[in-house]
């Protein structure tokens, strides 16, 4: 775990799970911003300082999840995320700045930037689901090594609000680590446009002893079904 106290938007200590290494670094966790404070409001980007002692002092470019607070719906989308000059530097963008505070989730990983050496394929791992009658994986990828794991999934089955409600829905697996817990976004766009949106619809879920754990947000319409996704990067133990 790091805990890194400055930044550039007025927000408070954020601690975030860690892997390091000279040529890959994974974070995990979540930052808070409100967009009422002046240094938000005087920043052209995101800036948090890392500790002196952070492996990698520049990476090549990565990606956060920023998730609003825009009405029953979590309006959100993708974030260039990158380290400069030992700073985490998060793009800032202004679109749910009026619906107030809202989050930004790293579950990234981070190479160095400029690298001209050899790439390898890594292998991957096989996942099985065991409650097929409410999920089924159209195409994933998962990878697990001794410290993270990395999971890619899209679903042609998914829980859709429409017809199975609010959950809590549990995707049940087998094969998949039992000691990495990571809160991630999850994307359940819907079928149908609703007035007003920005970005897509997300809902939260968690990942504990193997299986992934969510609910949609109460009173909420055409959220999940088919073509429903998450993708993250994951610290171990």
């Amino acid at each position: 775990m790091i805990t890194l106290n400055t930044n550039n938007f007025g927000g408070g200590s954020v601690t975030l799970k860690d892997y390091q290494s000279s040529g890959l670094c994974i974070l995990n966790g979540k930052i808070t911003v409100d967009p009422t404070q002046s240094a938000y409001m005087a920043a052209t980007r995101l800036e948090l300082d890392l500790p002196a002692d952070f492996v990698m002092g520049r990476s090549a470019m990565s990606t956060a999840i920023l998730v609003s607070n825009a009405s029953i719906y979590r309006f959100g989308t993708v974030l260039h995320c990158w380290i400069e000059n030992n700073t985490l530097c998060i793009e800032k963008l202004t679109a749910w700045d009026t619906h107030g505070t809202y989050e930004i989730h790293i579950n990234a990983a981070f190479v160095t930037r400029g690298y001209r050496g050899t790439f390898s394929q890594t292998p991957t791992n096989s996942l099985s689901i065991l409650n097929t009658a409410t999920f089924l994986f159209s195409q994933y990828r998962y990878v697990e090594k001794d410290d993270f794991v990395f999971f890619v999934a899209t679903f042609t089955k998914f829980p859709d609000y429409n017809t199975q409600g609010q959950g809590p829905f549990t995707l049940e697996l087998s094969g998949f680590a039992s000691d990495v817990l990571v809160e991630i976004p999850l994307i359940v766009n819907g079928s149908e446009y609703v007035s007003g949106q920005k970005g897509s619809m997300l809902t939260l879920g968690t990942f504990d002893n193997g299986n992934l754990i969510f609910s949609y947000p109460a009173g909420a319409t055409d959220m999940g079904g088919e073509d429903s996704f998450f993708n993250f990067f994951a610290v171990r133990g």
